[in-house]
């Protein structure tokens, strides 16, 4: 290398003889020439002038890359997880009594269940009250486990009554375009659809608004990817298994949780108020399909 310090420019200055390193493999990387001084205000390095706007150029890129480091910006948690999750529980437990019970002498099945050309035919509570239809343990505690875990931080990251209302209503959407894309004859029952809901909700509100906002693009999509994993892995298996059902479970929930991380304002979703109030329209809108549709059927 020249010696004439005339001839070359200085692009960086670190006291930190490590951080000097770290720039100096950028410039090996991007093959520019350099020479690296002590001074008396730390580390110094120099280009050729001819290569200095470059080297500037690649070191402030390197900067602004790793500076947006993983893990800097946190979900705001908006609640606790485990009421939502509770009252979950509950509804599917009271649900799978009165459908094997025949609670009151009543067919809860046969008014519960979606069938695609009844829903299609104007009876829209079954896109409610099929999300609680289960025929068998295996079944319902499947669905417990997972809505559980997922419905968990739904509920802390948009609050118990807030995110159950909105993953109540996304797998509701998901049952209609389940029930609109299907033969009149299909019939399709259990609480999946609005487990995927939770899953793509959490999947869109995580992406657009968690902890990976600021970072590179492949480290934001991460949730998406994660997300469709999951629904891979736990949503296409099984002989009796509404693969269909999942996924538009699953593309309802991403499309709300969009909405959510949009227009959602952390200082409403926080209010107390707020959150009883759609924790029991959540609980209102359940009972009054059920409500409804045993009615209807006599």
């Amino acid at each position: 290398m020249q010696s004439q310090t005339h001839l070359w420019a200085v692009v960086a200055t670190t006291a930190d003889e490590r951080r000097c390193a770290e720039l100096e493999l950028v410039l090996t990387a991007r093959s520019i020439e350099y020479q690296k001084q002590n001074a008396a205000d730390g580390w110094r390095l120099l280009v050729s002038a001819a290569n200095a706007e470059r080297a500037v150029a690649e070191l402030a890129a390197y900067r602004v890359e790793n500076a947006r480091a993983i893990g800097q910006r946190r979900l705001e948690d908006i609640g606790n997880g485990w009421p939502g999750v509770v009252g979950y529980t509950g509804i599917l437990l009271t649900a799978f009594l009165c459908v094997r019970q025949s609670a009151f002498s009543l067919d809860w099945y046969g008014a519960g269940r979606l069938q695609a050309g009844r829903v299609v035919a104007g009876e829209w509570w079954r896109t409610v009250t099929a999300l609680t239809v289960h025929l068998d343990l295996d079944h319902l505690a499947g669905n417990l486990g997972f809505g559980g875990f997922f419905g968990y931080f739904v509920g802390r990251y948009l609050g118990p009554g807030v995110g159950w209302l909105a993953v109540l209503g996304a797998a509701t959407l998901g049952n209609l375009l389940n029930a609109l894309a299907q033969a009149p004859q299909h019939r399709s029952i259990g609480a999946s659809t609005a487990v995927f809901a939770a899953l793509g909700l959490l999947t869109a509100y995580t992406w657009r608004r968690g902890f990976l906002k600021e970072t590179p693009w492949r480290a934001r999509i991460a949730p998406i990817i994660a997300g469709l994993g999951l629904l891979a892995f736990t949503g296409t298996g099984g002989e009796n298994t509404d693969v269909f059902a999942h996924l538009t479970g699953f593309v309802a929930g991403f499309g709300v949780g969009l909405a959510l991380a949009r227009f959602a304002r952390i200082e409403i979703t926080q209010l107390a108020n707020v959150q009883k109030s759609c924790g029991a329209l959540t609980v209102l809108a359940v009972v009054a399909a059920w409500v409804w549709g045993l009615w209807s059927a006599g």
